[in-house]
This record gives structure tokens, C-alpha cells and sequence, in this order.
């Protein structure tokens, strides 16, 4: 066994204590957790209900709600600029819409079928007939327009979806502890909700509920 003099020890004890501190520090500054607003502190646990790598992952609707969604532009723009006549036709117009999931007011995150199977557990199910949802489905609306554009001006054809907001929690189970617990809740459970499911609302036909709006501005 080779012996250090006291100063070569007292120096090699600190650089090991230097290094036991550093290293949480640096891991800290670079966090791997996919999951919005969770540090590494804490498991992942939108990846791991994505991935299937939770025992079971809950989701427990706290709120829900319906109304007619934003906008969007569903035409290409239609030009009578070097007319001084009006300018009219008739064209079928398409708009589609599918679920959007919100964590912690990010909607980028992807979610894999499994997981869409989890949302639609834990949401209410309509008590109406004369429209419905279902997560993870896109709805189509067709319809067929006659339309006019004054001479000067363009137009384009809009479409605003009815869309269900259902906000909650996730309740998140591991075999073994995970960062310290079995279940964790996401953002928290009982607090206010992180999540928001976004699903379109469909008629009986199957065809997306929802508005077509025209307009037109000069050019």
C-alpha cells in the first residue's frame, strides 16, 4: 500500500471532493427530461408512458369543455386584382383537424397510439347524439362553395372547428422506485390541470363540426 505524505493526501481528498460536487452541477445544466417543466430531478414521464416504460400511466379529466376552435385558412388565396369585373366560381373546399396534446402549454410533444388509448380511458364520454370525439382521430368537413370576388379584391375560404378541451392530470406507476417514489402525478395531483387534450368534434355522419367562413380584402 503506498502511503501519501499529509500534503499530497490533504490535495487528492480535495480534488475528489471538487469533483463530487461538480458533477451534479454539470449534469444539472444539460437536463435530458422531455417531460415540459420537469427537471431531471424527477422521472420522465411523458416519455416513459410514450414508450411504454411505466407499469400504467392514468389520466383523470378534472375539466372539460366545448367550443368553436381558431380559425385557419383552408383555400388558396383567389386573386380578381387586374379585374374591373366581378369574379365568381364555384369550388369544394376541405378542412381537417386531429387531436392536439398540451403539456404544460406545449403542444409539440407527440403522443404514440398506446398512449392516445390512455387520454380516451380517462375522458368522459359524450352525452349527446348529435356529436361526439375521439382521440387521436383526424375529421374531415367537404363542402362546396359559390363564391364571388370583387373586381380589386382577393378572398379565401376559412374554417374554424368545434373542438373539446379536456384538461387533467396524469397518475404515473413504476415497478420499482423511480427518482425516490412508486407513482408520481403529472403536474400534480388535485392542483390545476397540465394537460389539455384538444380532440375535434365530429356529427354522427363523421364529418368534422365546425364553420366555413369567406373573406375578402382589397389587394
Amino acid at each position: 500500500m503506498k502511503i501519501l505524505k499529509n500534503g499530497r493526501r490533504r490535495t487528492a481528498m480535495l480534488t475528489s471532493a471538487l469533483a463530487l460536487v461538480l458533477i451534479p452541477f454539470s449534469a444539472g445544466t444539460a437536463s435530458a427530461n422531455t417531460t415540459p417543466g420537469w427537471g431531471d430531478d424527477m422521472p420522465d414521464v411523458i416519455w416513459d408512458c410514450n414508450n411504454g416504460n411505466a407499469d400504467s400511466c392514468q389520466y383523470h379529466e378534472q375539466n372539460a369543455e366545448t367550443e368553436l376552435g381558431e380559425r385557419h385558412q383552408v383555400s388558396n388565396v383567389i386573386s380578381n386584382c387586374a379585374s374591373n369585373r366581378d369574379l365568381t366560381l364555384t369550388r369544394t373546399d376541405t378542412a381537417t383537424t386531429s387531436t392536439e396534446y398540451a403539456f404544460e402549454q406545449q403542444t409539440s410533444v407527440e403522443v404514440s397510439a398506446g398512449f392516445s388509448d390512455v387520454f380516451e380511458a380517462g375522458m368522459k364520454a359524450s352525452d349527446t347524439q348529435t356529436e361526439t370525439w375521439k382521440v387521436g382521430e383526424a375529421h374531415t368537413r367537404t363542402e362546396t362553395h359559390t363564391t364571388t370576388v370583387p373586381a380589386g379584391q382577393q378572398g379565401a375560404w376559412w374554417f374554424a372547428p368545434y373542438v373539446r378541451h379536456s384538461q387533467g392530470y396524469l397518475e404515473v406507476h413504476y415497478g420499482e422506485r423511480n427518482h425516490g417514489h412508486y407513482i408520481w402525478y403529472y403536474p400534480g395531483n388535485g392542483g390545476l390541470p397540465g394537460i389539455d387534450v384538444i380532440t375535434p368534434v365530429f356529427l354522427p355522419t363523421g364529418e368534422l363540426k365546425g364553420n366555413f367562413y369567406w373573406a375578402t380584402w382589397n389587394c
